[in-house]
């Protein structure tokens, strides 16, 4: 994901996450959109934050449709649902063959699910625990 070209950049959910995510890319000139259920979510974006705004629901086809999708370079989905993320990050993959798609999940056990997509995951648990070892044992810990 270090090429440059990849300038438009979808995010759903404008939460803590989504709204830093889409400010920090804001500031490196991505073509931005970020979509949330609730209107109010998109005061969380910076006052630099020069992207669009779309309210609406994630997984809704016509939606998505609607924001072009299909010309997405990057899709994130950080919604607070684990299962909405999944649904949207597949939705993104193998409908619209967006090609990098990255997924907030917070139960691991849910990664296998995008990762036998080719959907790239973050999950806050996982992270979490690697920095409480390192912290505590002072050792790297494997995937």
């Amino acid at each position: 994901m270090g090429n440059n070209k990849k300038n438009n950049v979808i995010v759903i959910g404008c939460g803590r996450l989504g709204s830093t995510i889409a400010g920090n890319l804001s500031e490196k000139n991505k073509n931005l959109m970020i979509v949330d259920m609730d209107q109010s979510s998109f005061r969380k974006l910076s006052a630099s934050y020069g992207g669009l705004t779309k309210e609406g629901d994630g997984t809704d086809i016509d939606l998505l449709e609607s924001i072009n999708i299909a010309d997405a370079d990057i899709l994130i989905a950080s919604t607070d649902e684990d299962d909405v993320n999944i649904l949207i990050s597949q939705i993104a993959k193998v409908i619209y063959k967006v090609p990098d798609v990255i997924a907030r999940i917070y139960d691991t056990s849910k990664a296998i699910t995008c990762e036998d997509f080719g959907i790239h995951v973050i999950s806050p648990t996982a992270l979490s625990i690697k920095a409480f070892q390192k912290m505590i044992f002072n050792e790297e810990v494997e995937d």
